[in-house]
C-alpha cells in the first residue's frame, strides 16, 4: 500500500503542537475554562435564602431535606442539599420564593472522599405560635414579608412585634413564656406572635371582660 505524503499543512500543525503544546485541554491535570452560562449544581445563598423550604417542595429526586430541631432553647429549621442524588434539573432555582435563595453554580463535578462536600446547608431560628406553639415560619422569611410589604407591615401584629424586637423595643421572649397563659383568648392576645389559626380565634373569640 502506498503511503501518501503529508501535506504542508499537516506539518505546520504537527510543528505548533510541538512548540505550543497540544490543542485539546489538559483536564484533569487542569481545570477547564467553563462558559458563565453554564448551569451547573445549584447552591444556597447564604445572605438572600429565606429557609422557607420551598425548593424542597418541588425537587423531584427528594435532594433537598428540610430538619427542624431544638438549640440552645430555640427552634431552629436546616435545610439540606444533597449532591450525591441532585440530578440538577433546575426546579429549586425556578420556584424559588424570592428568586435569589438558590443559584446555579459552574461547579459539575462532585467527586470527593469526604461526604461533608457533596452537602450544602443553611439554617435559621424558627418563629413560633405565642399561644399554641405552632411553628409559623423562619425568622428571615418574615423579615423577607416586612421587608416587601414596608410600611404596611405596621398593620400585622405579627411583623409589628417582629420589627420592634429588631428596634429593642419589644419585651424579651422570656416575659411571655413567663406569663400563665389562659385558656380563652384575651385582647392582650391580638399583640402576640401568632400563627394564622390562633389570630383567627384571638379577634373572632377573645374576652373583653
Amino acid at each position: 500500500m502506498r503511503i501518501r505524503k503529508p501535506k504542508i499543512r499537516e506539518l505546520g500543525e504537527a510543528m505548533r503542537a510541538i512548540l505550543k503544546g497540544p490543542f485539546t485541554t489538559k483536564f484533569p491535570f487542569e481545570p477547564p475554562n467553563i462558559i458563565p452560562e453554564y448551569r451547573g449544581f445549584p447552591e444556597f445563598d447564604e445572605d438572600k435564602c429565606i429557609r422557607c423550604g420551598a425548593c424542597a417542595e418541588v425537587c423531584p429526586a427528594n435532594a433537598i431535606e428540610v430538619e427542624e430541631y431544638e438549640k440552645d432553647g430555640k427552634m431552629n429549621r436546616k435545610i439540606r442539599l444533597r449532591y450525591d442524588i441532585c440530578i440538577l434539573c433546575g426546579q429549586c432555582v425556578s420556584h424559588c420564593t424570592t428568586g435569589k435563595g438558590i443559584i446555579y453554580t459552574n461547579k459539575y463535578s462532585k467527586n470527593t472522599l469526604d461526604r461533608s462536600e457533596i452537602i450544602n446547608e443553611v439554617e435559621d431560628e424558627l418563629i413560633l405560635c405565642e399561644k399554641c406553639g405552632k411553628v409559623i415560619t423562619t425568622k428571615k422569611h418574615l423579615e423577607w414579608i416586612a421587608d416587601r410589604i414596608g410600611e404596611k407591615a405596621f398593620a400585622n401584629p405579627t411583623l409589628m412585634l417582629l420589627r420592634y424586637k429588631e428596634m429593642g423595643i419589644s419585651p424579651p421572649d422570656e416575659e411571655f413564656k413567663n406569663l400563665k397563659e389562659p385558656q380563652e383568648f384575651l385582647r392582650e392576645d391580638t399583640y402576640k406572635v401568632l400563627c394564622p389559626d390562633c389570630r383567627r380565634a384571638a379577634w373572632m373569640k377573645e374576652n373583653f371582660q
